[in-house]
């Protein structure tokens, strides 16, 4: 079937560390637009540091945000879909995260970002999340209403180990995802990529089959199985890899060193 909408990761997959646009995927994605194919950036970031690459591209679909807990478009604002975390739930993450002393995020739907004082990590976090993050003495006085995710920075080990004391002690109350080498996210348990492409795909009247998602790490997996044709970045994780249809095969860079296998894929099965 035609594809008629594409669903691209932005970190790692869109862009590389330069967080610049390669210019092979802005034409390609131009072009797939052109045809009338829908194109969204699916990532874990808020609105306000996607739009401007939504801007950029001119995109002509909702944005899938936070890991999918939100599905807004970035044109006028309205939001789609959300689905945050019970508020009890979220105090008892953040409680059950200060007894470990975890360097901490929490996000809410409005875009803001809050993490403590104590947090040595925090200029690390706010740089690979692309938001500012609000300092402040305690969490909890900033859980007044249900927030869409909480974030986590870990060596790539304490990740690991992270996941396991979350999975362990919340079980199906959460789900958990690592988005980056060194970074676990939680949100409600409904809450993943894939489910949020499905729901897009639902509100635009495209179906399943018509669909094409790329990505490159474990949040991108439900995505990548979802989608009628899922295609995993060259330097995937495993378990990216394992969930799509295809690893895209390994194609000349941008100046900055970033894969351009986006543009790859859209020359192949769009245009």
């Amino acid at each position: 079937m035609k594809i008629q909408l594409i669903a691209l990761d932005l970190d790692g997959t869109l862009v590389g560390r330069s967080m610049a646009i390669p210019e092979r995927n802005r034409v390609a994605l131009r072009a797939a637009m052109a045809q009338g194919c829908r194109v969204t950036i699916a990532t874990g970031r808020s609105l306000v540091p996607t739009a401007r690459f939504a801007r950029e591209l001119e995109l002509n679909a909702p944005l899938i945000l936070y890991q999918g807990a939100l599905i807004q478009d970035y044109r006028d604002g309205m939001v789609i879909h959300r689905q945050a975390l019970p508020l009890s739930l979220a105090r008892e993450i953040a409680a059950f995260a200060a007894a470990r002393q975890w360097a901490t995020q929490i996000h809410a739907e409005d875009g803001t970002a809050f993490t403590t004082r104590t947090n040595p990590l925090a200029a690390r976090m706010s740089a690979i999340t692309g938001v500012s993050a609000t300092q402040v003495e305690d969490l909890m006085t900033q859980l007044d209403r249900p927030p869409l995710k909480f974030l986590f920075l870990e060596t790539p080990e304490g990740a690991c180990e992270l996941i396991r004391e979350l999975r362990e002690h919340f079980g199906e109350r959460i789900n958990v995802v690592r988005s980056h080498d060194l970074i676990v996210e939680v949100t409600a348990p409904q809450v993943s990529k894939g489910h949020a492409l499905a729901i897009l795909a639902a509100h635009l009247g495209i179906p399943r089959a018509a669909t094409l998602a790329m990505g490159d790490h474990d949040n991108d997996a439900e995505m990548l199985a979802w989608a009628g044709l899922g295609i995993a970045m060259p330097n995937a994780s495993a378990m990216a890899r394992a969930a799509a249809d295809m690893v895209a095969p390994p194609q000349s860079s941008s100046l900055d060193g970033h894969d351009e296998a986006v543009a790859w894929a859209v020359e192949r099965f769009v245009l």
